[in-house]
């Protein structure tokens, strides 16, 4: 490969100075030319018939423009299931669902309409537990879902409201039960938490009175993909919606599909022209979004005495909430890997998407692997326990590495888990033992490793254009979320057109403009449209070349470039900038644009009845995170010490940003593991829906961490880069567990390991012990 020159390089963020100086404007800022503010009105039933709407006091309240209820919306969307209404129609499914909603001309008018909105309702049986919503007898949620259009992969469960059953089957695990020398079976449990953004969510949407076409402001992170679910609902093509994306205050999967952007395009319909913006403050962000799944995971394994894996079956039961919105996905994508990152040749598992009458369920970073590591990972250190073996050990007699045919039907490549295994265990010291500060105070270490695919197949396009002041503009999908994606990008262009990296702007996203990218999650971005901008770079440096030929009297062979010049390989004086060669041929106005796409061409979709594929992910992502805590026995308080996390990036395109975000993942990972749990009481209300009463982690529970970046290059990735953004929180709260566990000599099944849930634990060994 030719060496790099900023490509690889710990450069600072392109869009560092207007986000630190306050100059970013973010979709909650943004104010529109005669704007009119939305307000909503949420269900207070979690599951109910609506009898009566009267929305008369609403409507008469002076500055309100508009009062719509669901029979005024009459559409639903959906990603993989179209079940979710813009308002609801009929009938409510959880408390904090959209029932109305109001537009005036200030927001304190369309707050005060909202509250004169009186709705009354016939309650329904309610569920609060996956367990529970699916029992044999339950009455469904859903009762028309044998109507709803579906995606193709959707496998309907055998058990009530389940929307997804996803069933994974290699070997024989009755075959495997025998053969083993032991076999163990336990149960875990994940709560619901919220992504708890920075940002809360908004829209704003105008709809035109002579043409029709609806646009939409928002921090969508897959613009194209709301575009299409949109267009679908209202019956319209897809050249009559326009997304246009401001900055995004972050989302961690919370700000794909849709959510406001119903409200506020239904609002639209009725405001003559006017755009309306419709904004949820933290409570109405905590209650009517998004949450991740709650998940209850069994688990059983066979294995040899000297620890050889040899059969695991698992169930999940995901809690998706009163909507189905990714829960299909989610729980494919996180039921799959779900057994571990280990050669296991027999092989069940049964993953259930379950709807509950509690806040809609989706995507979250990690996107279903936290879970299933949660369990699968404390599992195998239960293993290793009960054959006296080393943790370490154990994992590398199984683990996953290069050649490997996973237990889904694939030959694994570029695999760099091992790698991660040795060096987050070596960075905590791992086997070194260390008393506690006091005699109630117990050390311990642990560890867990995880694998993730990648969404796949799926396509991102990019343009690069340069103008004839030597300027280039990037022309792609990927949304700024936080992720430094940005950044990434230009130093790929940068990199291809060897100019400085200050030449490079990213073009506004905006569909009518930019080309067409599937999303901005499952960790895709640096991949695809890595690949993506990369070609049209280089597409564009080849046109560049050409027209710079006669210039300079030579053939394409003969010509290089760098410092934003082309010049002759063997006369290095004889340079012409490439602004310069722009104005020559087309002149000062001229632009040249290149073109790429790339898409994983050889992905094929999981079998629907074995989960197998031989290309199910464009590429993996391996990692492994360690832990050593401190418990206090008297407290239960958990202290961290130190935690290391070992990342197979592939390539660190940027190693700065590649350290950052994996210290935010493990932030993140942290509070999940230790205080997080949105709590959901027996009657479907929210009891925490504000960082008041939601304890998220704080700089006092972080301890010092140790980011230690492996690079396993993927022959297809951009320089041999994989993706990143999601692995970074998903095994910490497992390695957390495991570090726990250690120090207490017990397992503690059940999230978050709050002071609360391990002193109890520890009360419930100690009357165990003297019984």
């Amino acid at each position: 490969m030719e060496q790099l020159t900023i490509v690889g390089k710990p450069v600072t963020r392109v869009d560092a100075e207007e986000k630190v100086t306050g100059e970013a404007v973010y979709g909650y800022d943004l104010v529109l030319p005669k704007m009119l503010y939305g307000k909503t009105v949420f269900s207070a039933r979690p599951h109910a018939k609506i009898t009566r709407i009267n929305t008369e006091k609403a409507r008469r309240y002076p500055g309100v423009v508009a009062v719509i209820t669901g029979a005024d919306a009459p559409w639903t969307h959906g990603e993989s299931i179209k079940d979710k209404p813009f308002l609801a129609q009929g009938k409510v499914r959880y408390i904090g669902e959209p029932v109305a909603a109001v537009a005036a001309e200030d927001e304190d008018a369309a707050q005060a309409a909202a509250a004169l909105v009186e709705v009354e309702y016939e309650d329904l049986p309610a569920y609060f537990s996956p367990e529970d919503a699916c029992k044999p007898g339950a009455v469904a949620i859903h009762e028309d879902f044998a109507g709803y259009r579906k995606a193709d992969f959707i496998v309907s469960g055998p058990m009530p409201n389940v929307c997804e059953h996803f069933k994974l089957r290699t070997g024989d695990v009755e075959r495997g039960w025998k053969e083993a020398d032991l076999v163990l079976a336990e149960r875990y449990s994940v709560p619901t938490i919220q992504h708890a953004a920075m940002e809360p969510h908004s829209a704003h949407a105008q709809v035109d009175p002579e043409s029709g076409r609806v646009t939409i402001w928002v921090a969508n992170d897959a613009p194209f993909r709301a575009l299409h679910e949109i267009a679908e609902a209202l019956g319209v093509a897809n050249e009559k919606i326009r997304l246009i994306n401001p900055l995004q205050g972050g989302g961690f999967g919370s700000k794909g599909g849709l959510k406001v952007e119903p409200i506020a395009v239904a609002l639209a319909y009725h405001t003559k022209g006017r755009p309306v913006r419709v904004k949820f403050n933290r409570q109405e962000t905590f209650i009517s979004t998004l949450v991740r799944h709650e998940c209850i995971v069994e688990i059983k394994s066979g294995v040899k005495k000297d620890g050889t894996l040899v059969a695991r079956q698992m169930a999940l039961y995901w809690g998706g909430g009163a909507y189905a919105e990714k829960s299909p996905t989610v729980c494919i994508r996180g039921s799959l890997p779900a057994p571990g990152p280990y050669r296991i040749p027999h092989v069940k598992v049964d993953g259930y998407a379950v709807y509950t009458n509690k806040p809609v369920s989706g995507a979250f970073r990690g996107y279903g692997i936290p879970q299933g590591a949660w369990a699968c990972e404390q599992h195998m250190d239960e293993i290793a326990k009960r054959l006296g073996m080393d943790a370490v050990d154990l994992r590398l007699k199984n683990i996953f590495v290069d050649g490997d045919l996973a237990y889904w039907g694939e030959q694994l490549h570029s695999v760099g888990l091992k790698e991660t295994l040795i060096k987050a265990t070596q960075a905590i010291e791992w086997g070194k033992k260390q008393p506690g500060a006091r005699p109630t105070v117990k050390r311990g270490k642990g560890f867990a490793c995880i694998s993730k695919p990648t969404r796949t197949p799926t396509m991102s396009r990019a343009g690069v254009l340069v103008n004839g002041k030597g300027e280039i503009s990037v022309l792609a999908g990927t949304v700024e979320i936080g992720q430094g994606c940005s950044t990434i990008l230009s130093q790929v262009a940068a990199e291809e057109l060897k100019v400085p990296l200050e030449r490079i702007r990213m073009a506004p996203l905006d569909t009518d403009v930019i080309p067409f990218d599937a999303s901005t999650t499952s960790s895709r971005s640096t991949y695809h449209m890595g690949n993506a901008v990369r070609r049209a770079a280089i597409d564009v440096r080849e046109k560049l070349a050409e027209m710079a030929c006669p210039m300079l009297e030579a053939k394409k062979p003969d010509l290089a470039f760098a410092d934003g010049k082309v010049f002759l390989k063997d006369q290095p004086q004889m340079a012409l900038p490439i602004g310069e060669v722009v104005r020559r041929k087309l002149g000062n106005e001229g632009i040249v644009r290149g073109d790429g796409s790339y898409t994983y061409e050889i992905g094929k979709d999981l079998d629907l009845e074995t989960g197998h594929s031989d290309h199910a992910s464009a590429f993996y992502m391996y990692a492994t995170q360690a832990a050593e805590v401190e418990v206090d026995e008297e407290t239960g308080r958990v202290r961290l010490l130190r935690m290391a996390a070992a990342h197979d990036v592939g390539m660190a395109i940027n190693p700065l940003n590649c350290a950052g975000q994996i210290e935010g993942g493990l932030a993140m990972g942290i509070g999940s593991a230790l205080h997080e749990h949105l709590v959901v009481d027996d009657q479907g209300r929210v009891r925490n829906p504000s960082f008041l009463d939601y304890h998220l982690a704080t700089s006092l529970d972080v301890p010092k961490l140790i980011p230690i970046i492996v690079e396993c290059a993927e022959p297809e990735g951009p320089y041999g880069a994989k993706g990143l953004g999601e692995p970074g929180l998903a095994p910490t709260p497992a390695a957390i567990g495991n570090a726990v566990a250690d120090a207490l000599g017990m397992r503690i099944y059940d999230l978050p390991l709050s002071p609360e849930r391990v002193y109890w634990e520890i009360q419930q060994k100690k009357k165990k012990t003297a019984a």
